[in-house]
């Protein structure tokens, strides 16, 4: 049996004030940015990222400004968010390996492949499939600052008042450059070799240096942070995701009650009665607006009850037959969600299905 896409599920209905639609915010799960092939259900991860040499690794440390255990944290985060977050998907069961391999700490290139008498050891090993492997991995943090005028709050109660001084403001900019490789053994092939360089920018502001640098995220959680970054997106790549996505939904014009009692029956979660609510608010079209924004609605309705091609055809009705130009638009995203789902369902196949 092929595993289900899990139905859309409703997070959210919040009002956007001065608006005259709601925001309804809908899960889907879209496909990896790659097909891993489909008998790889059993995935081992592998760190190797310990240095060739521990005194190569401190000297490297030194000219770097990057003690080895502040990368090897990074190195750890980036992992555990790759595992963390296959572990969200139905794609693979995700194993993490116990031993570190020596490979590429503070490494620009990729080290050479493991061979594949290492990879089938591992396959045998831990009963995996395929391996995939942090084979590099190197991270910065830099520091620069400025002299800016701040804002600061003196005296108390009744009689405090902001007032501008000169002060320091503070920029940590933290990089990471992370390579990944899957091996695939079957083939005896790498499936997949591919770099990820994050970057991210964190400030602060302080009357002096020394205030703003306690202000401001200190290197080993901010490279951390980035090293998550790169293992989240590389999740992504090899497995298919669930995100979020937000419609609008329509109340107004008031002049067709039907689009309000049917926002209302939304909003409750009776998604069958408000799309019978809005089918009855299409015999008493009094103009063109309201006639769109209900076929609207009505394709809504269908996309969170699950069937996209009704969606869609609806979606198609609010632009066709009433000039609604948002409906050309939803219909061409639900038309590229079509083939979206029938890739995520190619992806998810399993070989004895």
């Amino acid at each position: 049996m092929k595993p289900k896409i899990s139905s859309l599920i409703i997070l959210l209905a919040s009002l956007l004030f001065g608006s005259c639609s709601k925001t309804i915010t809908l899960n889907r799960m879209v496909p990896a940015e790659i097909s891993v092939p489909t008998y790889v259900q059993r995935l081992l991860l592998v760190d190797r990222t310990a240095p060739q040499s521990e005194g190569l690794a401190i000297i490297e440390g030194i000219l770097t400004g990057e003690a080895p255990f502040e990368v090897k944290n990074a190195a750890e985060a980036t992992l555990t968010t790759v595992h963390q977050e296959l572990n969200t998907s139905p794609r693979y069961e995700v194993i993490r390996a116990r031993e570190r391999l020596k490979g590429g700490l503070f490494a620009q290139t990729f080290p050479t492949p493991l061979t594949y008498e290492q990879i089938d050891g591992l396959c045998r090993q831990y009963g995996v499939d395929a391996v995939l492997v942090l084979e590099k991995f190197s991270s910065d943090f830099i520091i620069t600052d400025k002299k800016k005028t701040v804002k600061k709050i003196v005296g108390t109660g009744k009689d405090s008042k902001e007032i501008e001084v000169e002060g320091i403001y503070m920029e940590g900019l933290a990089s990471v450059s992370a390579g990944f490789r899957l091996y695939e053994p079957e083939t005896r092939n790498i499936f997949d070799q591919v770099n990820y360089d994050k970057t991210n920018l964190w400030s602060a502001e302080a009357e002096t240096r020394t205030q703003a640098a306690a202000m401001l995220i200190d290197k080993v959680r901010a490279t951390q942070y980035v090293g998550r970054m790169a293992g989240a997106s590389y999740a992504k790549r090899i497995a298919p995701m669930n995100v979020s996505i937000s419609r609008n939904m329509y109340e107004n014009p008031k002049s067709n009650p039907a689009l309000a009692r049917g926002s209302r029956l939304a909003q409750v979660g009776q998604w069958e009665e408000a799309i019978v609510a809005w089918h009855g608010g299409l015999k008493q079209i009094n103009d063109s607006k309201a006639g769109g924004r209900l076929c609207y609605n009505i394709a809504l309705g269908n996309e969170v009850l699950g069937d996209l091609q009704g969606a869609s055809i609806w979606a198609g009705k609010a632009f066709t037959e009433f000039g609604y130009k948002k409906g050309r638009t939803y219909a061409q995203e639900l038309s590229m969600r079509m083939r979206q789902e029938d890739i995520v369902r190619e992806q998810l196949t399993r070989e004895n299905d």
